[in-house]
């Protein structure tokens, strides 16, 4: 046994409690946050902004919905952490199915018709980040 402060048993720059390295940081979970707030307001936003006289409107209408159910799954991820593995891997599918009938819908429609609607790839681009933060292995 050594005598008290000399750190033999702890070493020195030891704390009885150390950080939590795994735990992500402000700023990496604020802007997670973000992300899926931002897809969350954007479908509710793009399903209000539907035109009454679109003939196709209920697969809009339809589209929005599932990217606003991928939103509040992100969200609860985000609330949760690791205590829920099924959130995270139900987030992970959500977000990858929304990104593959987003690139579906930009390859489909054209580079040109893409770029003059904006919001499909700044939503395509919102879900590549939140599939980056799915994914991630240390929340």
């Amino acid at each position: 046994m050594c005598a008290r402060r000399d750190s033999n048993l702890r070493g020195t720059g030891k704390n009885l409690a150390p950080e939590d390295r795994r735990a992500p940081s402000r700023v990496t979970k604020l802007f997670d946050l973000l992300c899926a707030g931002a897809l969350f307001l954007l479908a509710i936003a793009a399903s209000m902004l539907i035109p009454k006289t679109y003939t196709g409107r209920i697969w809009i209408y339809g589209t929005n919905l599932a990217l606003l159910f991928a939103a509040m799954l992100n969200l609860l991820r985000i609330q949760n952490g690791l205590a829920m593995r099924s959130v995270r891997m139900f987030s992970i599918t959500a977000n990858v199915a929304m990104l593959a009938l987003f690139i579906a819908l930009m390859v489909s429609i054209g580079a040109s018709r893409t770029l003059s609607n904006a919001q499909i790839p700044a939503i395509a681009g919102l879900l590549i980040v939140e599939t980056g933060f799915s994914l991630r292995r240390n929340e």
